[in-house]
């Protein structure tokens, strides 16, 4: 899973032009952000699956929807987290883990966060 993870931080990191900023955690923590300025990455294993929202995550972060598939990266797109932190997405399909699972067509298209991010000064 941390692999799958790095995969998906990695290509967003590459996309956004900051790839200096990939892995700065030695040890990641609880409610750290994987890239500035509050972007969390969520790697799923198969490019169908939806972005998971942990229903304890921060509302306020940026959610980038990534998969890795046959070591293929695909960047689905984006949210905040309090724009799906919503009773309409939450789900438990596993049984005792409920989180919100969002489809890739309610987010926002992977290119408007790199225009976002470059006006605020952390993307080029």
């Amino acid at each position: 899973m941390h692999v799958l993870g790095a995969k998906g931080e990695l290509a967003v990191a590459q996309y956004l032009n900051i790839e200096h900023e990939v892995f700065k955690d030695k040890i990641p923590t609880r409610g750290s952000v994987d890239l500035p300025p509050n972007i969390d990455v969520k790697t799923r294993s198969k490019h169908w699956m939806d972005l998971v929202v942990q229903l304890d995550d921060n509302p306020k972060k940026i959610f980038v929807h990534a998969t890795c598939e046959d070591n293929f990266v695909r960047l689905h797109g984006w949210t905040y987290g309090e724009r799906v932190m919503k009773d309409f997405f939450r789900k438990d399909p596993a049984g005792g883990r409920p989180a919100y699972f969002v489809r890739a067509s309610v987010l926002h298209s992977i290119s408007l966060l790199k225009d976002f991010l470059i006006d605020l000064g952390y993307a080029k």
